[in-house]
């Protein structure tokens, strides 16, 4: 079965909740800075996954 995908705004793509290890890919911070310091924008979305949106990963990226 192929998987749902939809064309999103880009307002709506930064709303998307991506997981915690896409999150530390886009932010340059390790998963566990990102839980130790960041936790205020971590979603919980079931006792055993995490995620954060998009934007707020974005935001947390230091420049090169």
């Amino acid at each position: 079965m192929k998987p749902l995908t939809f064309n999103l705004s880009p307002e709506l793509e930064l709303e998307r909740i991506i997981t915690i290890l896409q999150a530390s890919n886009v932010s340059t911070l390790s998963e566990d800075t990102i839980r130790r310091r960041h936790a205020d924008k971590i979603i919980k979305l079931s006792p055993r996954r995490d995620g954060m949106k998009l934007r707020d990963a974005l935001s947390l990226r230091r420049p090169p």
